[in-house]
């Protein structure tokens, strides 16, 4: 089996796929629209992509090109996000350029504007690639905030371990795949709701399909359609299997007055 996930090593997206499963081959790409392509094209087997994050929100990139895309959610990961400061400063106040992802600055703004206010920001693509830009630099006014997991890979020093914001901070990954997975019993649906008209009450009948058959819905955000200003899609998230005869009832009454798009019924995950 391949993998294929956002790279190079040492990001949240590898840990994620080892978590997933160590017996397959990790394939690394440059994007998240990479990971999607070479599923689709059959290169891979399967894709893990960021899609949220308990603290930042939602990865935009990930669900518009779950969207746009044929795949579908196999199943989902949930990981525990742990950052480290890393570098061959002597201490923290030596540093004064710091290499970060923006969503791991995001995730550690207020721990860097009290411990290292006077460092300069340099945004990069990833937190692999953070690591790999300080392992091979060896300035010691230079430094990154990475996971644990790139410390061994790119032999980094430890400036600062457990560096966090907010006490919970939890990244959830899909599997992508081309189809979803069967009932389990602890399932999740997602759909992409377009609405064929655009006036008052279309949202609240969407939604009022769901309250009458006792759907609970985890997640609900509008993204802009592409098509027009001012038109959206709605991403939606609720508990069951797209199997089930009361979502299947749903989801029929919805598709009267809106297009519905399946991304696909997965077992929901645990950090365990």
């Amino acid at each position: 089996m391949n993998i294929a996930t956002l790279g190079p090593k040492g990001t949240f997206s590898h840990e994620a796929a080892l978590k997933h499963s160590r017996k397959s081959k990790i394939i690394f790409t440059n994007t998240i629209r990479d990971v999607f392509g070479i599923v689709a094209k059959g290169s891979a087997d399967f894709g893990i992509v960021p899609i949220e994050n308990s603290i930042t929100g939602t990865v935009g990139q990930s669900l518009h090109c779950l969207i746009d895309n044929n795949l579908k959610i196999k199943s989902e990961v949930l990981l525990k996000i742990e950052h480290c400061v890393v570098g061959f400063a002597d201490s923290l106040r030596d540093i004064k350029s710091l290499y970060i992802h923006p969503q791991t600055y995001e995730q550690c703004e207020r721990f860097i504007k009290k411990e290292i206010p006077k460092a300069r920001i340099i945004y990069t693509s990833s937190n692999g690639r953070s690591a790999e830009m300080i392992s091979k630099s060896k300035d010691k006014t230079q430094a990154s905030i990475v996971p644990n997991i790139a410390i061994g890979i790119y032999n980094l020093k430890v400036l600062k371990k457990n560096v966090k914001d907010n006490r919970l901070n939890i990244t959830r990954f899909f599997v992508v795949a081309k189809s979803d997975d069967g009932k389990s019993g602890f399932d999740r649906t997602s759909i992409a709701v377009y609405p064929h008209v655009n006036k008052p009450g279309v949202l609240y009948s969407i939604l009022g399909q769901f309250a009458k058959r006792g759907i609970n819905l985890a997640k609900i955000e509008s993204r802009p359609s592409k098509a027009k200003l001012g038109r959206y899609i709605f991403y939606i998230e609720f508990d069951g299997h797209r199997t089930e005869n009361h979502i299947i009832e749903a989801l029929k009454k919805i598709e009267e007055y809106s297009d519905v798009t399946m991304l696909g019924s997965y077992k929901r995950g645990s950090l365990n």
